[in-house]
């Protein structure tokens, strides 16, 4: 099944008033404060390497291989001056043409040796890379796949992409940087270890340069690494502006706003052009100057040395293996300049990618939480209480009973604490007071897997996967066969309209079902809700984006739908729960009322209320009418 990125859920108000939570980890990161702000990458970032290490286990032995390699890499690179060294001074001094010869051959094995080294290197360094990227990418997908619905509504999606494509894009480009970072360290170490017991005096003169040019790369970090997250930070915002322009092109489009549109994108756009020009200006500053001390470094070698050498105070051979060695030495420090900024990009990256990765659901299993046991569909509120800021409360004192098979609707003003309910039925969220059983079971004991698993949810907005139809509706239940998709679109008033589709079940849908009409996608959500027989069914404003014809559809299959499971059905619409079991009224986050239409009619209550406002009934102040203040709606709740 080919998925798309979540759209709305329904739950707006739910969502947006989540404020507050935090999650522990390598930053504790909050979850309402999921920026890229004051995240400065350092080219070494020992957390960061740590953690990627971790995920090297299963590559262990492609690792130590590689590393062998660099190793061995390493030492052939540094040995061989050293044996121009001693080839100059056994064979050429002496003038002995098998020595000549003998030296030849073990150039020929070093140059062997050090391409199958390199070789090597180069096979399973990759090997390692991509293994511990797939791993990085798996495990973040399905930890984001667990974070509470409220993470997403705070957190544009422009920003999640970047930190879960892109971040882990940038790991995957500088991986093998890091490990031949430590091949040119490794480098540096044997050539200075073998020119200072070569020739201490001229190795020190030689290295003398080296102060000036840790001088010039601390000055240079402190404006290169905020350079570089300036470049974050943008090519985030530029993601951002991408997505809510490409998922609302629609609104764009109605309302013509591509020219204001275009010209806010091209000042987002022109930031991250500035930001990264003004990064290759520091780069390109750099370069120059290791040139530069490099050439001062031969030139002291040359000048020096063949001063000593005309001394009779060195032999000439050592002079041509330290010049060797020289650039061999600025090698390593040329290529540590070079990909100093894509290092520092790469820790600044990899610290993202964990921030997001140590975020913690805020709904998570007890440790010694049960299975739920099959359901037979008993609700319980207990004193419930619930907030999503502390001291605002949404919910307070709710005590109520839903009955195994009861229809249940819920109706009341917008704010009034309706969906917030249902979420705590569904643990997006967990009460704050009382508790909500399930069978006499407490939700928060049970698994939330294997709660949820035996329920099925139904929203306002309806969400279709790329994919065949019968793959949309089997979305959940992967188990279920192709008779029994057919049963349940059949159970909602579907199948007709599928059958008269090019290729019926097997009919490709567009992103998000843009070729079905808004009807046919709640029809084809209704189907895939209900064809794992749920016991518990929830509907939350299901029918108040459908046309009427589509809503007698629905309401005609709900009675079949919803006959023996315990539903839960969330309306403004009073025509479609005017024949449910129980009406529960929800006044500022309380429970005003319970009955039937009929009982709650002659109430002449909130539900009276609501019923004149709905149909359009002249009201006034007296009992049964409209007041508006009756239906002020509850802080941090659209619903």
């Amino acid at each position: 099944m080919r998925g798309g990125s979540m759209g709305s859920s329904g739950f707006g108000g739910m969502m947006g008033g989540m404020r507050g939570l935090t999650s522990g980890g390598m930053n504790s990161p909050n979850m309402d404060n999921l920026t890229d702000e004051g995240i400065v990458g350092s080219a070494y970032d020992h957390k960061v390497v740590m953690r990627l290490i971790t995920y090297m286990a299963p590559y262990k032995r492609d690792a130590m291989a590689a590393m062998a390699a660099v190793l061995v890499y390493t030492v052939a690179s540094v040995s061989i001056p050293l044996f121009l060294l001693f080839g100059i001074k056994w064979a050429v001094n002496e003038g002995e043409m098998w020595r000549l010869h003998m030296l030849g051959l073990a150039f020929l094995g070093v140059a062997v040796i050090y391409f199958a080294a390199n070789y090597l290197q180069f096979v399973y360094m990759p090997k390692v890379g991509q293994g511990v990227l797939f791993s990085l990418r798996t495990h973040m997908f399905n930890h984001l796949q667990r974070l509470s619905p409220s993470f997403f509504h705070r957190t544009p999606v422009g920003r999640i992409m970047s930190r879960s494509q892109s971040d882990v894009l940038q790991l995957q480009e500088t991986f093998e940087l890091m490990v031949q970072s430590v091949a040119d360290l490794l480098s540096l170490a044997g050539i200075v270890i073998v020119m200072l017991f070569i020739d201490w005096r001229l190795a020190l003169v030689c290295m003398s340069v080296i102060p000036a040019l840790f001088l010039v790369l601390g000055y240079w970090q402190r404006f290169a690494r905020r350079s570089f997250m300036r470049i974050r930070r943008a090519i985030a915002i530029v993601n951002g502006e991408y997505n809510q322009n490409i998922t609302g092109v629609r609104v764009v489009e109605s309302l013509n706003r591509q020219d204001e549109n275009l010209k806010h994108f091209d000042e987002l756009n022109q930031e991250h052009l500035d930001a990264n020009l003004q990064a290759s200006r520091f780069s390109g500053g750099l370069q120059p100057i290791v040139e530069t001390l490099t050439g001062i470094s031969m030139g002291v070698v040359v000048v020096l040395g063949g001063t000593m050498v005309l001394d009779n105070a060195l032999d000439w051979g050592v002079m041509v293996a330290f010049a060797m060695w020289i650039q061999r030495f600025f090698e390593p420090i040329r290529n540590l300049t070079m990909q100093y900024s894509q290092l520092q990009r790469a820790m600044a990256a990899g610290v993202r990618i964990f921030e997001v990765i140590d975020l913690k659901p805020e709904v998570e299993d007890a440790p010694d939480a049960i299975e739920m046991p099959p359901i037979n569909g008993e609700i319980k509120f207990e004193s419930v209480g619930f907030h999503y800021v502390p001291g605002i409360e949404v919910l307070q004192d709710i005590n109520l009973v839903i009955n195994p098979g009861e229809n249940v609707a819920l109706v009341g003003s917008t704010g009034a604490g309706k969906s917030t309910l249902v979420t705590l039925i569904h643990r997006f969220a967990d009460v704050t007071e009382g508790k909500i059983t399930v069978d006499g079971h407490d939700l928060r004991e049970v698994t939330r897997k294997s709660l949820v698993s035996q329920m099925s949810m139904v929203l306002q907005d309806p969400y279709l996967f790329s994919g065949t139809v019968k793959e949309n509706i089997r979305y959940r239940h992967e188990e279920a066969s192709d008779e029994a998709i057919v049963d349940a679109a059949r159970d909602v008033g579907a199948h007709d309209f599928i059958m008269a589709l090019e290729n019926g079940y097997d009919t490709e849908l567009a992103e998000r079902g843009a070729n079905l009409s808004v009807g046919q996608r709640q029809l084809l959500s209704f189907a895939r809700a209900i064809v794992g027989n749920p016991r518990i069914l929830i509907l939350d404003e299901a029918t108040a984006n459908i046309d009427t014809h589509t809503e007698i559809l629905i309401q005609k299959a709900l009675r079949r739908v919803l006959e023996d499971r315990t539903s839960i059905v969330i309306a403004h619409r009073l025509s479609t729960i005017r024949d449910a079991d129980k009406i529960v009224v929800v006044n500022q986050g309380r429970v005003a009322e319970v009955g039937t239409h009929q009982e709650l009619l002659e109430l002449g209550g909130v539900y009276a209320r609501l019923h004149a406002v709905n149909y359009g009934l002249r009201t006034d102040k007296s009992p049964g009418t409209f007041d508006e203040a009756a239906l002020a709606p509850s802080p941090g709740d659209d619903n």
